[in-house]
């Protein structure tokens, strides 16, 4: 393994590789600083890109986007109360009221140094957690990673936000698109025209999800652009650069950086959930004299570190096992796909170079994400003020693009839109879309090891409870559910009392 680090750093830190993640940080700080914008965005409107690389230098530069993205999410978070990203929401809290103070400095460099400490400790998860899962794989039979794709599936919809219903129909939207092409005995179903005998194409999909939507909901909003007062960047701060400082915060950050690690790897959660569950332990152990509720930047570093810890571990068991934790970690698969490499864990063995490339790039790319951060945040603060009247035409052009350029192919265009326009109904009735990608991705997965399984044990459905590791992922969906059904009957009865 150490051989392999090494390799993987050399490969890593060669100068092509280092420019790609570069432009990848830089692609992906624009687009989280830009409310209505995400990381998904640009990633899969930017996917078809990768074709033009070597395998590990594609998968760097879409790591770059998502994790730089995850980042500059608080960018507007802190200085005009808009989260870029639905992960920085829990920034905006104490972050807007530290910019409000005039210390929107302290905020930024709390995100940016929160930010890479997370990101660091998701990537040395990603390095040390992986191998061994890979080789606990092994022992996976169908009945396991049923139970497993399951678990990731039971858990996206528990946690869907709005409720449980919207994120079960989404889920269970994702599963009926998943039906469509080849099933595993190998009949023709819902195969309108030859386009679909593969299924719905993944990145034209991917597309319309995440383009289409974003499109029309900021032509909807009928703004000329975000305006925000930005200032208080011109305040100076000298916050982390005292030892007295990283004394009085250091419990926090490690903390911090567990808890997102620990929420990364739990399938179907990620980001968001991380830095909320973050937020709220750093609130309630605080101490007086804390400024909770004032402006507190215990509050950025903890949100912000546990995002970020949570976006390259959530590619643990993506890489390990093959099963997505997150819609990010999807267009990461459809990425390693499209150059042949089939996550799992035999593509330790077939192809190190790459994967450990990757795992080390996992690091450079933070301490990129940092000095970018620091030198240009206030530069990249200025897209929070982009004239939407540009920046639709281009994001509704880069995404057809990236459509057409996999297979050069009119239809997928027009799958992309229409595709597009089903997603922004959806997301009007506050339809989960994150649920039904992964209930595309993971249905067929679902499918294919649930007929493997029965197949195998000659319909003995017992065997599914049978083998301890089934049983228990089976257990472990079950209880997302329960606890999903107690959170939303608690909620209503709250509301009932209000």
């Amino acid at each position: 393994m150490d051989h392999w680090m090494l390799v993987g750093l050399g490969y890593a830190l060669q100068p092509g590789n280092i420019a790609v993640m570069v432009l990848g940080v830089l692609i992906g700080m624009i687009f989280g600083a830009t409310p209505g914008l995400s990381g998904a965005s640009a990633m899969t409107m930017l996917l078809p890109l990768t074709f033009l690389f070597p395998a590990q230098t594609g998968v760097l530069f879409l790591l770059a986007i998502w994790n730089a993205a995850v980042y500059a999410g608080s960018i507007p978070s802190i200085l005009i109360n808009i989260p870029g990203t639905a992960a920085a929401a829990a920034t905006a809290i104490e972050g807007h009221l530290l910019a409000r103070r005039g210390l929107a400095r302290r905020a930024l460099r709390g995100s940016i140094v929160g930010s890479t400490i997370g990101g660091i400790a998701a990537a040395a998860s990603l390095l040390y957690m992986s191998p061994p899962l890979a080789k606990l794989s092994l022992l996976f039979g169908p009945a396991e990673m049923f139970s497993f794709a399951l678990f990731g599936m039971a858990t996206v919809v528990s946690l869907s936000s709005g409720s449980l219903l919207r994120g079960l129909i989404g889920a269970l939207i994702g599963l009926a698109m998943a039906t469509v092409g080849f099933a595993p005995d190998g009949s023709e179903r819902f195969v309108f025209t030859p386009d679909f005998l593969d299924g719905f194409p993944l990145i034209p999909t991917l597309v319309g999800i995440f383009t289409i939507p974003v499109v029309l909901n900021l032509v909807l909003e009928q703004r000329s652009q975000i305006a925000g007062d930005i200032s208080s960047l011109k305040n100076a701060d000298s916050f982390l650069l005292n030892l007295s400082d990283w004394a009085k915060h250091w419990f926090n950050i490690v903390r911090s950086a567990v808890i997102g690690v620990v929420v990364g790897v739990l399938p179907g959660t990620g980001p968001t959930i991380a830095a909320f569950v973050s937020y709220g332990e750093a609130r309630r152990s605080a101490k007086p004299p804390h400024e909770f509720g004032k402006g507190d930047v215990a509050g950025v570093l903890a949100s912000e570190t546990a995002n970020n810890a949570a976006v390259f571990s959530s590619l643990v068991p993506a890489i390990t096992l093959g099963i997505p934790g997150s819609v990010d970690a999807v267009i990461i698969l459809a990425a390693l796909t499209m150059h042949g490499l089939m996550p799992g864990p035999t593509l330790f063995d077939r192809s190190p170079q790459i994967v450990y490339t990757v795992f080390m790039g996992a690091f450079v790319t933070n301490f990129i994400m940092l000095v970018v951060g620091l030198v240009g945040a206030k530069h990249i603060a200025q897209f929070t003020r982009i004239r939407l009247s540009l920046l639709v035409p281009v994001i509704l052009t880069l995404g057809l693009l990236g459509a057409y350029s996999v297979h050069n192919n009119m239809f997928d265009v027009f799958l992309a839109l229409g595709v597009g326009l089903f997603g922004f109904v959806l997301h009007r009735f506050g339809i989960s879309l994150a649920a039904l990608i992964l209930g595309l991705i993971l249905g067929d997965i679902l499918e294919v090891q649930f007929f493997q399984a029965v197949t195998l044990y000659n319909n003995a459905w017992q065997a599914f409870v049978e083998r301890p590791i089934s049983l228990l992922f089976i257990l472990l969906a079950l209880a997302s559910i329960v606890y999903s059904l107690r959170k939303d009957y608690r909620e209503r009865r709250a509301r009932a009392h209000a």
